[in-house]
């Protein structure tokens, strides 16, 4: 991963911190004025979670229609995943903490497979909700719209964090003991 040479003799949170934003910056540049515009990982991922909340609601019996971006439950007004709207800012914010902060390779291999995974399927439950909440709720979609990565993604990065911190098996970041900063 990414090595820095301490030779400032900066605290294990100022090494975090600079590492982190760094990686943050780099990847909305990236996505901003690379991938956003350019729009085929966007179309790709919309694309697929689109059909796989369709036919995640189709088992539980509803009836769903699905023409690219959009899904519709009962043939009420469909949702439409657009690009920058389908949670490959927040994959890519993820993954960003998980590689700054520090601790073994294997643990933060796994721990961004399965982490990027369980966001996916988090975002697919996503629009299910949403294309529910224009049939049952439809006066109320724009608050469930406005509230939905509050509710489905930042408490699972939050707690997806949290297990990183504990499991990295690092002495903490707030202490200027011995501390790597792989």
């Amino acid at each position: 991963m990414i090595h820095i040479k301490n030779k400032l003799n900066l605290s294990p949170l100022t090494i975090f911190l600079l590492k982190a934003g760094a990686i943050y910056a780099g990847w909305h540049l990236l996505y901003d004025n690379i991938l956003l515009p350019d729009g085929r990982l966007d179309t790709f991922l919309s694309l697929f979670c689109v059909r796989m909340a369709a036919d995640a609601l189709s088992v539980f019996g509803w009836e769903v229609e699905s023409s690219g971006r959009i899904l519709n439950v009962f043939s009420a007004r469909g949702v439409e995943i657009l690009n920058g709207c389908n949670g490959l800012d927040l994959l890519g914010i993820y993954t960003g903490f998980i590689i700054a902060y520090p601790g073994p390779i294997r643990e933060r291999l796994l721990l961004l497979a399965g982490g990027l995974l369980l966001l996916y399927f988090a975002n697919v439950f996503r629009i299910a909700v949403l294309a529910l909440s224009n049939v049952y709720y439809p006066d109320y979609w724009d608050k469930v719209h406005r509230a939905s990565s509050y509710v489905f993604f930042y408490p699972l990065i939050l707690g997806l964090w949290y297990i990183w911190t504990v499991i990295s098996d690092q002495k903490t970041i707030f202490s200027g003991g011995d501390f790597s900063s792989a």
